[in-house]
């Protein structure tokens, strides 16, 4: 008996990696002839695949401008047309990811880490507007535009005229009615820099005064006693900043950007707003702090994920996985129908930054690891109740064509 074959989310990959291969093409010709540059293009084709590299400090140059300096378009007032051309522009680009009701549960979303925004929920983590409230409609255009560092977000400045931008803000905003009511958002104002007075010295301890460590870990990585146990408003486990990498920083690696998150806070996760609880001088140390230690990590960046079939129980059997050279070995696992096995997942590179990972056809909503780094093995449990072979996968997000071609073997279930 053949095993049933599910969703198969390579060919979503590949056909995303077309569209935008297409776009790029049409960008460079474009450029080239117009204004003699591939400048742009170059800089379209990194900021793409965020996932897919990482930056040292002295190599921290924003690729796209941080959020606050991201420029905002003229527009026309919001109409029904609007919406309905957001609709359009939504409906052609957004719902493989957000979902077609804008849940955040797209066909990619299980293998996007973090994942994709629910528009329905309201919360939403850049903003200029004070903790617990709704973006402007400048955020949502500036985080459309510019995406998220770090993120499966693109920046569809690039992609996506001005006023398909626009339309976007207009039709997103249809999913939560709350936005109907919220004609007063205005923009918090943020403390002004304390001229040149910043002390990293100073820094260290407001950071110790603020209990960041809890989360963040004593040396900023992202690995505190807390981090382990943090989660969103919907349940699902969500990763601390590693302030020692410039390029985490989603809305860019500034010094006013993160003044302006610690104003701000994230809505949804478990970073608050620290509005009034520092002085003026504290926030401006603390950053000074927090850009001091960024630098190259050590690999295990803490940046995974990985879910096992639930209720299965205790593994019977326990198979050793591991990635060498963008392979599995072994690249041919055998077991038996109804058996729980538990895959011990390990690599021997990080992917591009992005790490390894695994899924099963037919069960990779169910079963996958994202993002498994040298020194940090992930594992899944799971047991297949139909005899069949059974092809497993790369899952990692990091990808030019089919989610690491080469990576790819056979489960056989007897």
């Amino acid at each position: 008996m053949t095993a049933v074959i599910g969703p198969d989310f390579r060919p979503f990959y590949s056909a995303r990696m077309a569209i935008y291969a297409a776009r790029w093409r049409a960008l460079m010709a474009e450029n080239m002839i117009h204004r003699g540059s591939v400048a742009l293009v170059l800089l379209v084709a990194v900021a793409l695949l965020p996932a897919c590299s990482s930056k040292s400090a002295a190599d921290a140059t924003p690729l796209a401008p941080p959020f606050l300096e991201t420029p905002v378009a003229p527009r026309v007032a919001a109409t029904s047309a609007t919406v309905a051309k957001g609709k359009q522009v939504y409906d052609a680009n957004c719902p493989q990811c957000h979902g077609t009701a804008g849940h955040g549960d797209g066909y990619g979303a299980p293998f996007l880490v973090p994942p994709p925004r629910d528009f329905t929920s309201g919360q939403f983590k850049f903003r200029t507007t004070a903790s617990g409230s709704l973006p402007t409609d400048d955020d949502l255009f500036r985080t459309i535009s510019r995406g998220a560092n770090g993120t499966g977000m693109p920046p569809w400045k690039y992609l996506l005229s001005d006023e398909d931008r626009w339309a976007l803000v207009d039709y997103v905003k249809t999913f939560y009615p709350r936005f109907v009511a919220a004609t007063a958002l205005k923009p918090m104002p943020l403390p002004e820099a304390p001229g040149r007075s910043r002390s990293a010295d100073r820094g260290r301890q407001v950071y110790a005064k603020m209990q960041c460590e809890k989360c963040h870990g004593d040396d900023g990585r992202g690995v505190g006693p807390s981090s382990n146990a943090m989660v969103d408003s919907k349940g699902r486990h969500v990763n601390a900043r590693d302030f020692t990498q410039p390029g985490s920083y989603r809305t860019g690696w500034t010094e006013r950007e993160i003044i302006r998150t610690l104003e701000t806070g994230m809505n949804g996760v478990p970073m608050p707003s620290y509005s009034g609880v520092m002085s003026k001088q504290e926030e401006y140390d603390l950053v000074a702090y927090l850009m001091s230690i960024a630098g190259p990590g050590s690999g295990n960046q803490k940046r995974q994920l990985a879910r096992s079939m639930e209720g299965v129980g205790a593994p019977d059997r326990v198979i050793a996985l591991r990635e060498h050279a963008w392979k599995y070995e072994p690249s041919e696992i055998h077991v038996k129908r109804g058996e729980v096995v538990r895959i011990e997942f390990s690599t021997t590179d990080n992917g591009l930054g992005a790490g390894h990972g695994f899924a099963l056809d037919g069960l990779d909503q169910s079963v996958f690891i994202n993002g498994a780094m040298v020194g940090a093995p992930l594992s899944v449990t799971f047991k297949v109740d139909t005899p069949g072979r059974y092809k497993f996968y790369c899952a990692t997000q990091c990808s030019t064509t089919e989610l690491h071609p080469k990576m790819n073997g056979v489960l056989i279930v007897d």
